[in-house]
């Protein structure tokens, strides 16, 4: 199993973004109650670091792979995942952009309309969507 470091690297190298170009990231394994169980990552209302959690299922995947980042599907969705929270740190809380802005970078990496990952972020921008209306 590759460690939780090495898999953050594989993101952050297929991004070709450091990490210090980012805020900075903390790897977790516990999701806070307060954070929705298919999150893969998160940052504190109004926080400034972004939590990526080592134990959600891209995560896992991605550790599990035969080889250094080999689960490329998993691998794209945990650099989807950095941007998105990205966003929420320099924005704010709006799902809307944080979403839009982690669908571009799906379309970046080759995975855009017609990969299972982009239906199920287009997915999750719709149920927020949904709910801010609420």
């Amino acid at each position: 199993m590759w460690a939780a470091e090495t898999v953050l690297v594989c993101a952050l190298t297929l991004l070709q973004r450091g990490a210090a170009s980012f805020p900075p990231i903390e790897l977790v394994e516990t999701r806070p109650a307060y954070v929705s169980t298919n999150a893969d990552g998160y940052v504190p209302l109004g926080g400034a670091r972004i939590y990526l959690i080592t134990t959600s299922p891209s995560f896992t995947r991605a550790r599990r792979a035969i080889y250094r980042c080999g689960e490329l599907n998993a691998i794209r969705k945990i650099a989807s995942v950095l941007v998105h929270e990205e966003w929420h740190v320099q924005h704010g809380s709006d799902e809307a952009g944080a979403y839009t802005a982690q669908l571009s970078t799906l379309v970046f990496l080759d995975a855009g309309p017609g990969n299972p990952i982009y239906y199920e972020v287009t997915r999750s921008l719709q149920a927020a969507i949904r709910r801010s209306r609420e």
